[in-house]
């Protein structure tokens, strides 16, 4: 899944609005039509919303206290209200801190609802047929009548879904859901609003012009409407851009023109006969683990690994990896949260903070002690990774230099023998063990390789470990 406190923190903070008016009877329709569809979570995140329209900000936190989810599960079905067409998401971003805008979309009506190429199907597969067809009906007859400084990042449909081709539902080209309103074929300004986008990455649209002929088919056919009915029709049934190129074909040659209503019915009769008694099923989509790949890559070295497994890891995932699999403690989890909303310092330095904290202090975390180490940081401005762990390392070595010099500045051979050495993580014990390798001038040749080999088999079993 994709690393969602990169995206959002408890303490970022957030407020709703509402484009156009949405009526208390329109929630039937998010209730019976889109419940299904995105579940109940994200119906649940779609209401608590809707309540908190224009009553001005508030923080993640009192959401994930609200709603009684936690931050990453707020960020999944946030998604999902996004990628079906009930959210608009908007972000900006300060030095200091970081805001968003929830806008919640228009609900289609539910002849619009019925007539969507997507929703109806994937409602068709979730409901089964009985259930589809006592709904349509029944809500059919009881039907009712930013900031310039924000950047849209709304999801699209196909970043969150995926559509999947299972037996799991079957029905012929002619079921309910294919059946359209010859006198609703124009779509309103709420459903051009409010029906699920599409981005076109997944789409090799290129390759299905060069495979159309400009002499068969004239250029000014694609129109915008018809590309964005290309896209859709290809996501929901797993079409390749070359039989798109013939299915388009097959739909000018029988009309003498193209229109998004001949393009469906036509990928419909292509789609009955490829595969006979299928329906297309709607899937969340699952995001590439970022720890993964870059454990993959052959040029990533040791270190580079580790910083990004600082920088991809959660900081309770990494306090559990110290378990061994247990639960984090909720005494831990609390520094964390503390220093998380006092100094706000991304998720990456505070992985290296409690990573050198349990290190330099048998296994524990001392509030008081974090809390120091946090306020330095902040004050100094470290934002990476790379930077706390070269901090680290300078403020440990700086503490033993003058551990040393206290304990018996004039006996040189005693500091090397008496003052107590903290254990420290691999990451800087390896740096600190090769700086002391290269100031003994006796050491050996072998006894270099065995140290080296030595630091590299520890930093080896570090990272397995995380």
């Amino acid at each position: 899944m994709v690393n969602y406190w990169k995206e959002i923190l408890p303490v970022d903070r957030y407020q709703v609005q509402s484009s156009g008016h949405i009526h208390f009877e329109e929630l039937k329709v998010v209730t019976l039509l889109y419940q299904p569809l995105i579940g109940a979570k994200a119906y649940s995140l779609y209401m608590t919303l809707f309540s908190e329209r224009f009553t001005g900000e508030s923080t993640h936190h009192s959401l994930m206290n609200h709603t009684q989810m936690n931050l990453q599960h707020i960020f999944e079905e946030r998604k999902k209200l996004e990628a079906i067409g009930l959210l608009k998401s908007f972000q900006k971003s300060t030095d200091d801190e970081r805001k968003f805008t929830y806008e919640l979309q228009p609900v289609l009506k539910p002849e619009q609802f019925f007539q969507d190429d997507v929703l109806s199907v994937y409602l068709y597969g979730r409901l089964g047929k009985e259930r589809y067809l006592e709904i349509k009906k029944r809500i059919c007859l009881e039907q009712v009548g930013h900031d310039e400084d924000y950047k849209e990042v709304t999801a699209n449909f196909n970043d969150v879904f995926s559509s999947l081709h299972q037996s799991e539902m079957r029905a012929g080209l002619n079921s309910e859901f294919h059946q359209s309103d010859k006198n609703h074929q124009h779509k309103s300004e709420n459903q051009e609003q409010s029906i699920p986008k599409f981005s076109n990455e997944d789409f090799d649209f290129e390759t299905l012009v060069r495979d159309l002929s400009s002499f068969i088919i004239p250029a000014e056919v694609l129109t915008e409407s018809i590309k964005d009915s290309i896209y859709r029709l290809a996501f929901i049934y797993r079409i390749s851009p070359l039989e798109m190129s013939s299915i388009v074909q097959q739909a000018y040659f029988r009309d003498d023109e193209l229109t998004p209503t001949s393009l469906r019915q036509e990928v419909q009769r292509w789609y009955k006969i490829e595969k006979p008694g299928q329906l297309p099923r709607l899937s969340e989509r699952k995001q590439q683990d970022t720890t993964q790949t870059h454990e993959k890559q052959p040029e990533l070295s040791r270190e580079e690994m580790m910083v990004k497994t600082f920088e991809t890891i959660s900081p309770r995932a990494l306090l559990e990896r110290y378990s061994e699999g247990g639960r984090a403690a909720s005494a831990d989890l609390k520094v964390i949260d503390s220093i998380m909303f006092d100094q706000k310092l991304p998720i990456g330095v505070i992985n290296v903070l409690i990573d050198y904290v349990l290190n330099t202090n048998d296994m524990k975390l001392i509030q008081s002690h974090v809390e120091k180490i946090a306020s330095q940081w902040k004050r100094k401005k470290i934002t990476s990774v790379r930077e706390a762990m070269a901090l680290a390392k300078a403020e440990h070595q700086n503490y033993q230099a003058y551990k040393q010099k206290k304990s018996n500045p004039n006996n040189r051979s005693y500091q090397r023998n008496n003052v107590r050495k903290d254990k420290l993580p691999k990451w800087m014990a390896s740096q600190q063990e090769d700086q002391s390798t290269k100031k003994e001038e006796n050491t050996t040749k072998e006894e270099k390789k065995s140290v080296s080999e030595s630091e590299e088999k520890w930093l080896e079993e570090y990272l397995k470990g995380l």
